[in-house]
């Protein structure tokens, strides 16, 4: 366009032809005046050629400058976009954190609230089981202190069933103390009872006061002389099944008891009568190696050769074991008396 301007604002010249004469001064003015009207015309055009050119520029710089507006906007609105996503995931990605330690701190809490509460519960459960088991120790001390004669031994027996463990060291020394003293106490008479009894030829009275007195846990001295006498009650009571053990006890314990060769005898006697026929030969074999020359070495001879036949199956196996054995109970009371007090 500026070439086709400045070819446009090039000066026209106007050739005159050669027959014409020469021109006047107001014709030279008109040409002048046409000339320089050219000229300003070829000047608006070439300036209004340049206004448009000028115009062109601003508007491909104004278009450029949208388009950079444009592209400014849309990177920004990215931009907010891209920041409002990460705050977004950043506020979930806190709040998933926070709401996770929130779990796990109320999971926490609760579980501890649950072993508090169980605590609680265990601790009430302790002292209820405490108060009651003092409320019956002090019912069983009540027992052994106030109630008259034999009767406190029912005390004993109540102490037995009851579970000291939930009592303190304290309440059960005083309880156990007390037992102890009482056992001593009803024991003692008891064993005393027992053996006059003995002497008297009662085996009633001696099974019933002996029976308690070895329930009581004596020393093991007076436990094997309570043994014997009580063995020898049920022997002549023909209770042989509960006389084994007793007489078996004491011959096994005490082995320089004067009366341990007449003890022999009757575990013998009793042992044939259970039907422990080999035990009984056995029991009579060991008292005549041990007692050579007791005063029972017929009826220990007789007492052997009739449990061998009972072990080979005699018709004639059955003795008259036990009239043969009761004379020699009050000789034997007798005897004994001394080494049980």
């Amino acid at each position: 366009m500026r070439e086709s301007a400045e070819v446009i604002s090039g000066p026209r010249k106007m050739s005159m032809p050669p027959s014409e004469q020469p021109k006047t001064d107001i014709e030279k003015e008109l040409s002048e005046l046409r000339r320089e009207v050219i000229e300003s015309r070829n000047l608006v055009i070439k300036t209004d050629n340049l206004l448009k050119n000028l115009h062109a520029e601003v508007k491909a710089v104004g278009k450029r400058h949208e388009d950079f507006q444009k592209r400014q906007w849309i990177s920004s609105a990215v931009a907010y976009a891209l920041f409002a996503v990460l705050a977004v995931g950043g506020a979930v990605l806190v709040n998933g954190a926070r709401s996770s330690s929130n779990t796990n701190e109320r999971e926490r809490l609760e579980k501890q609230v649950s072993d508090l509460s169980a605590q609680l519960e265990k601790q009430r459960a302790d002292s209820t089981s405490h108060l009651t088991a003092q409320r019956a120790a002090g019912e069983v001390y009540k027992m052994m202190t106030t109630l008259p004669g034999d009767e406190r031994l029912k005390g004993i027996d109540a102490l037995v069933k009851l579970d000291t463990q939930k009592l303190s060291s304290l309440e059960r020394q005083a309880l156990n103390d007390r037992a102890a003293i009482l056992r001593r106490e009803t024991g003692d008479a008891a064993f005393e009872r027992g053996k006059i009894a003995f002497r008297k030829n009662e085996m009633s009275a001696v099974v019933e006061d002996l029976s308690r007195f070895l329930a009581m846990n004596p020393p093991e001295a007076d436990a094997l002389d309570a043994s014997f006498f009580l063995g020898t009650a049920y022997n002549q009571l023909r209770q042989h099944d509960k006389a084994v053990p007793l007489l078996a006890r004491f011959v096994e314990g005490d082995k320089k008891s004067k009366t341990r060769d007449y003890a022999m005898l009757l575990l013998a006697q009793s042992y044939q009568e259970t039907g422990a026929f080999d035990k009984a030969a056995d029991t009579v074999r060991d008292a005549l190696a041990t007692y050579p020359a007791t005063q029972y070495l017929s009826q220990f001879r007789g007492r052997l050769s009739s449990a061998k036949r009972a072990a080979s199956g005699g018709a004639d196996a059955a003795l008259p074991a036990a009239p043969a054995a009761a004379p020699q109970a009050a000789p034997a009371a007798q005897t004994v008396a001394p080494a049980g007090q």
